[in-house]
This record gives structure tokens, C-alpha cells and sequence, in this order.
């Protein structure tokens, strides 16, 4: 599972809070004076989330399910095989949510035989006719209708919604988006649309036959066996996984999709589900997933184990992607045309849940608690793969931007165990600690153990563990047997304990003995956090240019580790290979940190060192030139670092940076970094530059066509305008409402039918941006007709079945259309005295106004009716 940070155009702010309920304080019978004493209410702690008991063990699980499109029911049918985990059995539980079940059977030959069971609407308890043993199988047929959207089921941060089964667009009512039928079984939701152990210790083969309108294509987990023309306009698809899962993994996808076929190794199937308008682009999108499969194959020493592979884009998808064994699911989001790749590939996504087909898939942590094992793998191969295509510093940029993540979640007050058997709900479980910090600690390991025997230890885990679920300790033993050290240490602080080190390094050179001090101090509260056990690595360097490496083992809170040096260092790298997880205040005078950038060729050390150079950029004239020096470096993420250091750059350098700015603007490869060169330029430039930015209007990359477009409204206002109306036209969404944007800005009367066209190529995320746009145009430019259109478009996306903060946006959009109409009439109004009578247009004007607000406080009594979310019921309310 990937999750994703949707990022729009306008400001998108969230706030949650939850409420202690202490209670009471008694009243003291008498008053007793004592001591002082300062306690601190412990946070509560959950309950230890143990992995589920295994009483029954499904073995093999087959389906047949049909739609029914207007209601959005599933008509199922399973037969169930199961045996005995290891106690003999006379019931034992299936999780089967919000079904209408209608048959519980023994199966035996041919022959069904009811059996008893009681159904909560969670669970069906089935009560067999014997006592069974685990020597012994039986199978059990179960039919039934799933009914996902009567189901009152809350999804998690990194997965929106928890109803498993999902029908989008399902009356084919909005003719801007496609008939779709898709399933999330992440965590535990595939009991939401047929019945099974809905545990992520379960494992089990499966079958399904699918039944839809002959125009659509389906797909599913495993290979297609055949597929039966049923005569009524219908087609049955059979598909077979016959290699074990666990039933989270279970997916369905239904919809007009073409399919781009590919391969890898000339004989397994590779396959790319877009819809029609981009199968021209498919290959461009997935087509190095070939590549990664051999890629990863071979650097775990273990052939892809499943017999397909498969990759389909939905609509309105409730998380970023999902590794469904064999055939993943991703947003929209990764639909992009060729020109739009160039800026914004889902690569990273796809490596991702590629790796999970290893750590995930193929073995399975064995409780939610154990997740790390499936995430932190995943968000580290999408390192790998950076490391292995596009070389160490694109890796380590990325892997950066994973740490800041985990650092926010940090420093936002979540400090919490890798592995944690005390989460609250699974869904809590999917977070920056499990992904992003999961992925960090395994480079360090990696780093530690060194590649041969980190590689060797996955490779050992996988196929010790494979096609059954872990918990962490098989993956420490695997490495353990490998490497042959003991690392218990390294897996307590780093899994089983929360935090990160928090070091103060300092550096002292005594002349008189030669002795070079290195002084290390572990600053995090030791009361919380763990004292450290850190291997690392320290580089001096010489000033006849060796470079001399040392490896120091901090274990305590304060330690001094000293060097016998004839000469003092030029400068000290503390943490040479830049693999800690920590925050690290290394202290040294600014000339040190200006070698450290000129000497150093690791993407996180340059960084570290112009993060220390900003700060001297107002008073020291060598760090102001490294900062400038800095923007021509060969690493795109130091570029624009140093770019984003020009606000403070003292103004006398400002005809350099222009300079510079000009030529980055219009040269240099990366895309990012002539576009954020592009959106500085107004700050230096005046309509010198007017020639260069019609130029790069023309640039391959949208973000620089959209940034060269501001920039010249900024610089030129009427060219600007001139250039927006001649990109009326785009296809691309960034494009299109930018164009708005500076109507809106510009206040240009008569786009109303622009904005109102935009409904139907604005799509995804980008779609909260349009709402806003079209709302603010509206409000403050529109019409009554024009604001009825915009109604009607606004009215419609609140109504769908969509995340709430895409309905939030919607109803936003309406509130600001009302608050123009109130205002509107509060102005005629207060044109009045209390005796002085209204002019007859003024008076129609009101009754216009009056209804126009009638009119929408109906639209918001459905919606009060229909959306239970708090955050828009205040909107409503």
C-alpha cells in the first residue's frame, strides 16, 4: 500500500482533536499538607494487539459474483475449504460484513446439508455437524449479498474509506467519468465482499468467476482461465490464484479498460489496464516495469513468484495503490500522458508496490502490529530501484524527503514503536513511523551489515519464510544467520522502541599533544528514548589531501573519542556515509561546512552543509559565493536547495543571481529546477526577461510552461493575459487553471463559459483547485445564470460518493456563491432608511436574491441529510 499526499493549488488545512475524559474530582474530607510531588498523567495505552488465534486454516477459497449496478450489491456465492488449524473444531467463525447471508452449507459430493449459524452482521458462526480434527477438510458453501454502502465502516489516514466493494459512477450518471467496479481489502475489508478469515496470518489459494456485460473487462488475482459468452449480453471470467495469500490481497477490477500487453523474461505476462484515451500512453507509464522485475529478482536472489503481472488505474481510488498479489490497483493519479511524465512519473509508486510482491505478498507480516515488515521494505525498494537506475544521489534525495516525513510525524507529538502491538485500529498502523522511519532504520542496517550480507539476509529471509507470515524476529534470525552477529541490539531500539538519537558532536585539536577530540553527546530524553548503541564512521581530512576514516561505537550519553593526528585536520565528516536516522547538530565555523560542500559528493552531505551556510549568508562573503556556486552543482535536489537560499541572499549579489536564474531558467536538465529558477525570476527581472519566459511557453515540461506563464503575468500583466488566452486550449489540467487563476486574479469579465468548460477536463485532486477557482470566479465576476451553473456543478460533486474533503471543497464552493448573494442583499439594504421606500428594480433584485438562497439552503438540507463528516456538517450548519 502506498499512500499518497494529494497536493492542490489552493491551501488545504485539517485539523483533528480528540478529548480525555478525566472526570470529577471528588471533594476531600480533610486537608493533609504534604510534599510537593509533580505527576504526569501517563498516556493511555491500548491493549497488546496479539496476532489472531489461528482456529480454522483456509485453505482454498472460491467465488462467484455478480452486480447488481443500480442497487450496488454483490450476489455471491462461496465455497470454502477448510481444516483444523491444530484443536478439533465443532464452530469456529467466518468475518462476513453487513451481509444478507441466505445459505450456510456442508458441501459432500454434490450434495449441500444446511448447517446452524448465527450471523451478527460481522461474523457468521457456523456450527458443523461433527467435531472435526486436523487430520480432517471440509468445505463450506456460504450465498449471499454484499451490500458495501450500507455498511458504517471508517477508513484510516492512508486509507480513506473501509466498505471493501466500491461502484463508481454506477448509474453512468456523470458523463465524465467511467462505470467502474474495483475492491480494497487493506486491512481487513475484503470480508466486506465475500466471507473469509480477514487476517493477515491467513493464507489461501483462491478462484473467481466473475460476471459482468460483455463491453467490460475484468481482472483479478492469478492468471484468466477462460472466459464463457452467457447469451443474455453477459460474459463469466474465471480467473485462478493458485499459489497461497492472504485474503487482503484478494482484488477485483471491472470497467472499459484497454489493456497494454508486455513481458518479462519473453514468457511471463505483464499487463497495463488504463482507460482508452491513455493506452497510447501506457507503455510510457508502466513500461519499466519489466526492468524492475529483473531488477529485483536478482538483487534478492529470488525469480518474481507469482505467474502474472498486472497493473490497473481506477477512478476515485481511496488510496494511493495497492500491491494486490499480481494485480495492483493504482489511483488515477498515474494516468499521465507522455509530456506530463516528464515532470510527475508514479515510478516511485510503482516500485513500490512491485517490492511488495516479495515483502508483503509472498511473505506477510503476520499481525497489523508487524507492519513495518510489509511497508518499511516497500518504501525501501523504492530506493533501490533510484540507486540502481538513476544512481546514489537520486536515491538519497528520495530517501530524504522519506525522513522529513517521519521527522513531521515526529515532532508533531507521535512517538511510537515500529512495531507496535498496543496500536488502537490496523488502519493506525499505516504511517510515517511504518513507512518512512521503517525504511530509514533498514539503510541502516544495510549500512552496518555492508551489502553482500544485507542482501544475502533478504534473500535467506524470503526463502525460509515464503508464501507464510512473519513478526520481526524472523527477519532479525534470518539476518543473524547470515551475517553471524548478534543483533538484538540494533532490532530493540530501532523496532521495538520509539524515537530517534538526537546528537551534539563537537571538535577539539590539542596542539601540544596532537590529539584530535571528538566529543559526542545523545541529547533525546533518556527517560523516553533509548540510550543508542551507533556504529559510525568519521572522516578526517588532511590538509595534504588524505582523507583518513575512523570507526567510533557510541553507546552513551556523553563520550569523548580521541585521535592521534601530527597535524590538525582541515575539516572532520562526522557520520561519513550519512546513514544515520538522526538529528545531529554538528558544530563546526562555517569555512568547515564550506569544504564539506566543495569536497563532499553525498547528495545529505552537501545538503547538511548549505543548511549550516544559510545561516552566514548576510555576514560571511565565502559562503555567500559556495551558495551561489551551489546552484551549478550536478544534483538537482542541491540546486534547488541553493535556489530556495536566494531569499536571503544579500542584494548585492542580485546581478549574479540573475544571471544564474537566466541561465538555469533555460538550460539546465532537470524540469523542477528550471521551473522554480523560472518562478524567481519576477523577484530580479523586470521585461528583459519577457523574450526568455515566451520561450519557455514552449518547454516540454508543463511546470515550467506553467511557471514561465506566472512569471510573465507578474513581470508583463497584458502579455501575460495575451499568452493565458492563447493556452485557452491545453490538455493539461495545471495548464488550464493557471489560465483561471489569472482571470480570476485579473478579474477578465466574460470566462464564464472557459470556467464552466473546465468541468469536464479538470480531473482527480486537481478537481478541489477547480471548485475553488470556479466558486471565487463566480462569487465575485458571475452572473445569476453563470452562478446557477456553477451550483449545479458544485451540487454535483457534493452529492457523489467521494472522499469527504473533495465534498468539503464542493460545499465550500456553494457557501462562498450564498455569502455573495448575503452580501449583495445586505448592500441594498443598507441604501435604505427605516421610512424611505425601495426602488421597484432594487426590491425585484431582492426577491431575485431571496429565492437564489432559497434555492440553495435546499440544496444544503439533502446534503445535511446525506454527509455525516463534521468538518462539512459545519460547513452546512
Amino acid at each position: 500500500m502506498k499512500r499518497l499526499l494529494a497536493v492542490a493549488a489552493v491551501s488545504l488545512t485539517f485539523t483533528s482533536c480528540s478529548l480525555l475524559n478525566i472526570g470529577s474530582e471528588p471533594e476531600p474530607r480533610k486537608v493533609v499538607e504534604l510534599d510537593t510531588l509533580h505527576v504526569e498523567e501517563p498516556s493511555p495505552r491500548q491493549p497488546y494487539k496479539a496476532a489472531e488465534t489461528r482456529v480454522a486454516d483456509l485453505i482454498h477459497t472460491k467465488l462467484d459474483v455478480k452486480f447488481d449496478w443500480e442497487k450496488q450489491y454483490l450476489y455471491g456465492k462461496a465455497w470454502l475449504d477448510f481444516t483444523p488449524y491444530f484443536y478439533d473444531m465443532e464452530s469456529f467463525k467466518i468475518d462476513a460484513k453487513g451481509f444478507d447471508v441466505n445459505e450456510v452449507s456442508l458441501v459432500s459430493g454434490s450434495d449441500r446439508n444446511p448447517v446452524d449459524y448465527n450471523y451478527d452482521g460481522s461474523q457468521i458462526e457456523v456450527y458443523l455437524d461433527s467435531a472435526y480434527t486436523r487430520n480432517d477438510t471440509f468445505k463450506l458453501f456460504i450465498e449471499y449479498t454484499a451490500k458495501p454502502n450500507e455498511l458504517e465502516l471508517k477508513g484510516s489516514s492512508a486509507i480513506s474509506d473501509a466498505k471493501g466493494l466500491y461502484f463508481i459512477n454506477p448509474l453512468g450518471e456523470n458523463p465524465n467519468k467511467p462505470k467502474q467496479i474495483w475492491t480494497q481489502g487493506e486491512p481487513e475489508s475484503s470480508s466486506c465482499w465475500f466471507p473469509t478469515i480477514d487476517s493477515p496470518n491467513e493464507k489461501t489459494t483462491q478462484e473467481i468467476s466473475i460476471t459482468v456485460q460483455e463491453k467490460y473487462k475484468t481482472l483479478s488475482n492469478g492468471k484468466l482461465q477462460y472466459s464463457s459468452l452467457n447469451g443474455d449480453g453477459t460474459r463469466t471470467d474465471v480467473w485462478a490464484q493458485e499459489k497461497r495469500h492472504a485474503p487482503y490481497l484478494f482484488m477485483m477490477a471491472v470497467g472499459e479498460f484497454a489493456v497494454v500487453e508486455d513481458s518479462w523474461r519473453d514468457s511471463m505476462l505483464v499487463d497495463y489496464y488504463v482507460e482508452p484515451e491513455y493506452e497510447e500512453h501506457a507503455q510510457a507509464i508502466f513500461g519499466d516495469t519489466p526492468e524492475m522485475i529483473e531488477f529485483y529478482s536478482e538483487l534478492f536472489d529470488y525469480p518474481y513468484p507469482w505467474a502474472k503481472y498486472s497493473q490497473v488505474v481506477v477512478r476515485d481510488y481511496v488510496s494511493g495503490a495497492m500491491e494486490n498479489t499480481s494485480a495492483v490497483i493504482f489511483g488515477e493519479f498515474a494516468q499521465k500522458t507522455k509530456r506530463e511524465l516528464i515532470d510527475d512519473s508514479p515510478e516511485d509508486v510503482i516500485a513500490h508496490e512491485l517490492i511488495h510482491h516479495w515483502f508483503g505478498d509472498l511473505v506477510t507480516c503476520e499481525s497489523w502490529a508487524n507492519l513495518p515488515l510489509n511497508e518499511s521494505f516497500a518504501t525501501y525498494g523504492e530506493y533501490l530501484w533510484r540507486e540502481y537506475k538513476y544512481g546514489r544521489a537520486s536515491a538519497d534525495m528520495h530517501l530524504h524527503q522519506d525522513l522529513q516525513g517521519y521527522l513531521r510525524e515526529f515532532d508533531s507529538g507521535k512517538h511510537v514503536d515500529l512495531i507496535r502491538f498496543n496500536h488502537d485500529k490496523p488502519g493506525d498502523m499505516f504511517d510515517g513511523h511504518s513507512y518512512a522511519k521503517g525504511g530509514r532504520v533498514l539503510h541502516m542496517l544495510r549500512k552496518y551489515l555492508g551489502d553482500e550480507a544485507f542482501f544475502a539476509g533478504l534473500s535467506h529471509y524470503l526463502k525460509e519464510n515464503k508464501y507464510e507470515p512473519v513478526e520481526i524476529h524472523q527477519l532479525r534470525l534470518a539476518m543473524e544467520e547470515v551475517s553471524g552477529r548478534d543483533l538484538n541490539w540494533f532490532f530493540n531500539q530501532w523496532f521495538l522502541d520509539e524515537g530517534h538519537p538526537q546528537l551534539t558532536v563537537q571538535y577539539d585539536y590539542i596542539d601540544s599533544t596532537g590529539v584530535q577530540k571528538v566529543m559526542v553527546t545523545q541529547d533525546q530524553d533518556a527517560t523516553e528514548f533509548p540510550i543508542y548503541k551507533l556504529p559510525v564512521i568519521v572522516a578526517f581530512h588532511m590538509s595534504n589531501g588524505a582523507t583518513i576514516e575512523r570507526e567510533i561505537e557510541i553507546d552513551s550519553l556523553e563520550q569523548t573519542f580521541s585521535f592521534d593526528f601530527r597535524s590538525e585536520p582541515e575539516w572532520i565528516n562526522f557520520d561519513m556515509e550519512k546513514m544515520l536516522l538522526a538529528e545531529i547538530d554538528e558544530q563546526k565555523p562555517v569555512e568547515d561546512w564550506v569544504a564539506q560542500y566543495n569536497e563532499s559528493s553525498l547528495f545529505y552531505a552537501k545538503l547538511t552543509a548549505l543548511n549550516e551556510i544559510q545561516k552566514h549568508l548576510r555576514k560571511n562573503d565565502e559562503a555567500a559565493k559556495t551558495a551561489i556556486a551551489a546552484l551549478d552543482d550536478s544534483i538537482s535536489g542541491i540546486q534547488e536547495k541553493a535556489l530556495s537560499m536566494l531569499k536571503v541572499m544579500p542584494a548585492e549579489y542580485d546581478t549574479t543571481v540573475v544571471g544564474k536564474l537566466k541561465k538555469l531558467s533555460k538550460n539546465d536538465e532537470d524540469s523542477e529546477v528550471r521551473s522554480t529558477a523560472i518562478n524567481l525570476l519576477p523577484k530580479y527581472a523586470d521585461e528583459e526577461v519577457v523574450p526568455l519566459l515566451e520561450n519557455a511557453l514552449k518547454d516540454s515540461s508543463y511546470y515550467v510552461l506553467v511557471s514561465a506563464l506566472d512569471a510573465l503575468y507578474k513581470i508583463a500583466p497584458e502579455k501575460g493575459l495575451e499568452k493565458a488566452g492563447e493556452l485557452e486550449g491545453s490538455e493539461n489540467g495545471e495548464v488550464l487553471m493557471t489560465v483561471a487563476g489569472i482571470y480570476l486574479e485579473e478579474g477578465v469579465e466574460g470566462k464564464q463559459d472557459y470556467f464552466l468548460s473546465l468541468d469536464k477536463k479538470i480531473k482527480g485532486f486537481s478537481r478541489i483547485s477547480y471548485m475553488s477557482l470556479l466558486s471565487n470566479y463566480s462569487a465575485e465576476i458571475g452572473s445569476d445564470q453563470f452562478r446557477d451553473k456553477a451550483l449545479k456543478i458544485l451540487d454535483k460533486e457534493a452529492n457523489a460518493d467521494q472522499q469527504w474533503f473533495v465534498l468539503y471543497y464542493a460545499v465550500d464552493g456553494m457557501v462562498r456563491i450564498r455569502d455573495a448573494y448575503q452580501t449583495e442583499l445586505e448592500t441594498i439594504n443598507e441604501k435604505y432608511g427605516e421610512e424611505e421606500s425601495m426602488k421597484k428594480e432594487d426590491a425585484d433584485r431582492i426577491k431575485a436574491i431571496e429565492a437564489k438562497l432559497a434555492d440553495i439552503e435546499s440544496k444544503f438540507e439533502v446534503l445535511r441529510e446525506k454527509i455525516e463528516h463534521p468538518r462539512v456538517q459545519m460547513l452546512l450548519n
